[in-house]
């Protein structure tokens, strides 16, 4: 999934003070918050788990992210893919062009596996709990940095999910509201998409500052998504390697 532009709603003298910030830590700082959120790492790639409210890449004017933060450790990091803003957990960079090349490659072809967790308002009731959301999904000017369904788009979405078990939040009264623990996978990589798909069948996910609005709003102090899985073959040894991050909601 791609990174939103939640970075928008900040002032801009928040976002000054951030910048400011991010340019007076020094090399122990970056050295230390990379080491802590680091998953995996050899010669070719790097993978980490982002945390929820960090860029994947820098803004238009917020200066504070996990790439830029990345390349104070390792100057020669490269993108791959990214996760929203308000998204956590796993995410791959290479370390060199040939791996970037090649794990690129294996994103365009859906060869990787994505797993995401998220928990959503309401109860979704499913016979055999499994389901599948095929609605194109694209990015609508008018509600920035909304995205909508638009079943004239010519850019196909398709996510496969799971019912894991329901749940009861309480919202700021106290008072206690059924919700659904689900496993995304999604099949295509657009911007929002399992966000908007969630919004589409009727059960938006708590905690998200774009999508939710009252209580849905209420029952969590960030967007409950996190990149749970990944799977993906090395692109130096060709081995199939398989990591998992534990879900902090």
């Amino acid at each position: 999934m791609n990174q939103t532009s939640r970075h928008d709603r900040l002032s801009e003298d928040k976002i000054a003070q951030m910048n400011a910030e991010e340019l007076a830590r020094d090399s122990a700082f970056f050295e230390q918050f990379i080491k802590a959120i680091t998953v995996y790492e050899d010669d070719d790639i790097w993978v980490g788990d982002k945390p929820a409210g960090l860029l994947s890449v820098d803004g238009r004017t917020l200066k504070v992210s996990l790439q830029s933060r990345l390349l104070k450790v390792y100057p020669n990091i490269k993108l791959i893919h990214r996760l929203d803003m308000d998204t956590s957990g796993l995410i791959i960079f290479a370390k060199n062009e040939h791996a970037q090349t090649h794990i690129s490659k294996q994103f365009i072809e859906r060869i990787p596996s994505k797993e995401y967790q998220a928990v959503v308002v309401g109860t979704i009731a499913l016979d055999d709990k499994k389901g599948v959301i095929d609605v194109p999904v694209r990015y609508e000017p008018a509600t920035k940095p909304r995205h909508i369904v638009d079943m004239d788009w010519n850019k196909r979405a398709l996510t496969h999910y799971e019912v894991l078990h329901h749940e009861l939040r309480c919202d700021h009264a106290g008072k206690s509201h059924p919700v659904t623990r689900v496993a995304l996978k999604p099949i295509t990589g657009r911007s929002h998409q399992l966000r908007v798909h969630m919004v589409h069948i009727g059960h938006v996910m708590i905690g998200d500052p774009i999508y939710a609005e009252g209580v849905a709003l209420q029952l969590a102090p960030r967007l409950n998504l996190h990149a749970h899985k990944l799977r993906l073959k090395h692109p130096t040894h060709g081995v199939w390697m398989n990591w998992e991050s534990e879900v902090p909601f």
